[in-house]
């Protein structure tokens, strides 16, 4: 996701990864506990809307908005899976929670929410956007995408012809 703020563009960002969002953040949530023999916890990257209050983690978290250009998400189609880019014609922001763990490192996760009709052929849930969907594209891209030393333009350069508006 292309990442403007004073900072070079960012276009796949992956999970544990630090994002500037606002402020240098690690994208997931370490656990509080730490795990037998001194192993660090799993780590939460996205929280179900609905679990938000559900655990002690979560209750105490502060909310946040995410500044973002758009997400991927990946259609099943036959044994492959097809990856798109759904992105709003501007800037958007995610609702998001964020923390410090005593390993002082601020933290985020993304707060996800049953997918709209844009995004519901592709996947079932999507990021809690704040605003709405006016205008937003759902545009298949290439497999560029899934290797994560790929950081450039190409991860959401729309395959096809994006002029014709069509998800499939």
């Amino acid at each position: 996701m292309p990442e403007r703020y004073g900072a070079a563009p960012r276009y796949n960002i992956a999970r544990g990864q630090t994002v500037l969002v606002g402020e240098p953040m690690r994208w997931g949530l370490l656990a509080p506990w730490r795990g037998h023999g001194g192993k660090r916890g799993p780590m939460t990257y996205v929280v179900p809307h609905d679990a938000l209050d559900a655990t002690p983690q979560l209750r105490k978290a502060t909310r946040m908005r995410v500044p973002a250009d758009g997400f991927f998400a990946w259609r099943k189609v036959g044994s492959k899976r097809v990856p798109y880019w759904i992105h709003p014609p501007e800037r958007t922001q995610f609702t998001g929670i964020s923390t410090t763990h005593d390993d002082n490192i601020e933290s985020f996760a993304i707060v996800m929410v049953p997918a709209a009709a844009l995004v519901a052929p592709i996947d079932a849930v999507m990021p809690r956007i704040v605003g709405t969907l006016d205008g937003w594209r759902a545009d298949a891209v290439s497999n560029w995408v899934n290797d994560l030393a790929h950081d450039d333009a190409r991860c959401i350069a729309p395959l096809g012809n994006p002029a014709q508006g069509e998800l499939f």
